[in-house]
């Protein structure tokens, strides 16, 4: 009689293809691992290859028991979740910017929240100073892109008060909570959007449009 096949060992895990948490099937446990009982602190560590199972991504899972808080283990994946996306458009940004916006997503990776507020300031900067040049205060700047026509008055306004956050984080100790990481950024990157994606795609739909038949004269 053939021995019934062992069910796979499945988990809960969030997964950066799908975009949300998923099933994962646990398809190794490398060593590497180890434990610690007889120092003055101990600790346990233990690693374990998951495998999700809508798109076959891999992702590495580390886990740490400790002193520090017993049953309550320190768990870290390997790439670490993703906190938000990086833009497809990206690459339609001149090299420095979109450079510094992949490394504001690197911090916002780890966590970070004031060192990815002060890069979205200077993101900003860097694309002000390219368009219109130093022109005085980040308030003058602003109203010369929206003289330029690069912003709207609303749209400076808006800018104005998130980057703030920038400013309140490098200058005033401030830490900015998630939400607010995240609303400033949706700004910056409209910002960034409007200013070198959305003429081109503008002139590419102005281009495939038919134009309109010319209007029949009304007969008398």
């Amino acid at each position: 009689m053939s021995k019934k096949a062992k069910k796979p060992t499945t988990e809960h895990a969030y997964c950066n293809v799908c975009r949300g948490r998923t099933i994962h099937q646990i398809v190794g446990t490398p060593d590497g691992g180890g434990s610690e009982q007889d120092a003055p602190f101990w600790w346990a560590r233990s690693y374990a290859v998951l495998q999700c199972r809508g798109c076959q991504e891999i992702v590495l899972k580390r886990t740490v028991n400790s002193e520090d808080d017993p049953g309550v283990p320190d768990v870290q994946y390997f790439p670490p979740v993703m906190s938000r996306h990086l833009p497809r458009w990206r690459f339609r940004l001149p090299r420095g910017s979109r450079e510094l916006l992949e490394e504001i997503y690197n911090s916002l990776d780890s966590n970070g929240s004031r060192l990815p507020m002060m890069g979205a300031r200077a993101l900003v900067d860097m694309v002000i100073l390219e368009k219109i040049g130093d022109v005085g205060t980040f308030k003058d700047k602003l109203k010369g892109m929206e003289k330029a026509g690069y912003i709207g008055s609303q749209g400076r306004d808006i800018l104005y008060t998130a980057l703030d956050l920038g400013s309140a984080s490098a200058h005033r100790g401030h830490a900015p909570t998630p939400s607010e990481v995240q609303s400033v950024m949706d700004i910056v990157e409209n910002m960034l959007q409007a200013v070198y994606v959305l003429p081109g795609v503008a002139k590419k739909l102005k281009d495939a449009t038919p134009p309109r038949p010319p209007r029949k004269p009304k007969t008398p």
